[in-house]
């Protein structure tokens, strides 16, 4: 005859059978969240100019063999947009030091980014920027160490990089602590190991 005792821990094993059986049919919440910070981050202007504010999850449903989680991101900026630039300024003049042809991507660039209007327009934000005395330190520091056309080529090219790469996310008003909504669509492979995600857009 089963003693009380006994009884009590064989319905306590078979609860946290069916429970764990229940958590492992979808990832878990840290599973989920650790998948989706290093999506994230494994894309440099996230990485390297944003902080991951909030992370949540909209939507869940299994397809086929693969759990799909449907998350917002809140990113904050660490920077803002002349910061931005200013890094893709010393990484433009790096390149120039060892590769010619940078010069002259610049030159031919240039010439047509004039034609487009977007000199111009350049030019106009970074007088205001200059009215408002928002200039950063280190562009000051480059803009005395070098001739005025010069300096404004190497602005001008980085900000049709910057535009080129990240333009679709962010504009040249982006300031400090500005905040993004970014929709991801996760994908989760249930291995050996437990969930793992493969897949992020």
């Amino acid at each position: 005859m089963l003693s009380f005792k006994k009884i009590s821990w064989t319905c306590l094993l078979l609860a946290c059978t069916v429970l764990s059986g229940c958590m492992k049919d979808t990832p878990s919440q840290s599973t989920y969240e650790d998948y989706f910070r290093t999506s994230i981050q494994s894309y440099d202007l996230y990485k390297d100019y944003f902080d991951i504010a909030k992370l949540e999850k909209l939507n869940g449903w299994k397809e086929n063999e693969q759990y799909e989680i449907k998350g917002s991101a809140i990113l904050r900026a660490r920077v803002g947009y002349l910061e931005l630039l200013s890094d893709m300024v010393d990484k433009l003049e790096a390149q120039a030091r060892t590769d010619s042809s940078v010069g002259m991507s610049m030159g031919l660039g240039l010439m047509a980014r004039g034609m487009g209007g977007e000199n111009k327009a350049f030019r106009d934000f970074w007088a205001q920027e200059q009215e408002k005395k928002a200039i950063p330190a280190p562009l000051l520091a480059r803009q005395a160490a070098m001739t005025a056309e010069r300096f404004e080529n190497l602005l001008q090219w980085a900000d049709q990089l910057v535009l080129d790469n990240y333009g679709a996310i962010i504009n040249r008003q982006l300031k400090k602590g500005d905040e993004l909504t970014r929709i991801y669509t996760l994908s989760f492979r249930q291995t050996e190991k437990g969930w793992m995600g493969f897949n992020a857009r």
